[in-house]
């Protein structure tokens, strides 16, 4: 995978802990964080060995928080997964990033330009999240929505993330889609590779079906002005209507839209 470090760090650094804090909300955000980590709806017990607390203390915040909706309880395995507030928040923080709510408010533009179906997705814990959408004049049924979470190696959006994101916030969502393609450890971090490599080489996410039969995609990284990526903008149609060449009218009006909006260039060559 290309070398790609950003300008500011990924480092966390300590600052000082106010005081009077509560410590019930201390429990509960920390809760909340192993949730989001996590690939996948969680069972109680697992839930209380990774926050080191007994399971009746965490099913006690657990309905809390359902009340809330910030988890939901899938009826069936009775596992625990973050709810529509959770998202309802999480969508509201990356909208607030200023290049992405920039690319959000100009996407009509784009659509009309390229003459294809366009949406704007920014970085969540659980991977590309589709955050605005504008249909063009030709209709296309697609499996995706705002809200919607798209997978790394099979999605364009996914692929352009997975080519400019530090590789430690992507590793542990490229494991879980190799378990789920029956991929092993060697051949998922090929295909890693080959994915990243080839969207480097053109600046641009590429998929023509193989996220969803009968659907073409390109996505073109979306960088803040220190080279941080922020969010990712995606063109898409049916592959008889959509052209999916790197280097075609609608990749080049994906590149010329990036680039108006005054972020970092991705590149390519």
């Amino acid at each position: 995978m290309p070398d790609l470090p950003p300008v500011v760090s990924d480092q966390e650094f300590e600052v000082p802990k106010p005081r009077n804090r509560i410590g019930a909300i201390d429990i509960g955000l920390r809760l909340l964080n192993v949730l989001a980590a996590a690939p996948g709806p969680m069972a109680l017990k697992d839930i209380a060995a990774a926050t080191d607390m007994p399971a009746a203390k965490v099913h006690r915040y657990l309905v809390t928080f359902a009340a809330a909706q910030m988890v939901v309880q899938q009826g069936r395995s009775g596992r625990y997964d973050l709810g529509p507030m959770a998202l309802r928040l999480g969508v509201a923080a990356i909208r607030r990033n200023d290049m992405v709510a920039l690319a959000s408010d100009r996407l009509g533009g784009l659509r009309d330009a390229v003459q294809a179906t366009c949406f704007v997705s920014g970085w969540s814990d659980r991977g590309p999240l589709v955050l605005r959408w504008e249909n063009s004049l030709r209709p296309v049924t697609v499996i995706v929505e705002v809200g919607s979470v798209l997978p790394l190696l099979t999605s364009a959006t996914g692929r352009a993330f997975l080519t400019y994101l530090p590789a430690h916030r992507t590793e542990r969502l490229v494991r879980a889609e190799g378990a789920q393609y029956g991929y092993s450890a060697d051949v998922t971090a090929a295909e890693t590779r080959a994915i990243a490599d080839a969207t480097y080489v053109t600046g641009l996410g590429r998929t023509d079906g193989a996220f969803q039969n009968g659907i073409a995609a390109l996505a073109a990284p979306l960088f803040d002005p220190l080279r941080g990526m922020v969010g990712a903008v995606t063109a898409l149609g049916r592959q008889e209507e959509f052209d999916p060449d790197v280097t075609g009218p609608v990749a080049m009006g994906l590149k010329r839209f990036v680039a108006e909006l005054g972020g970092a260039d991705a590149g390519g060559r």
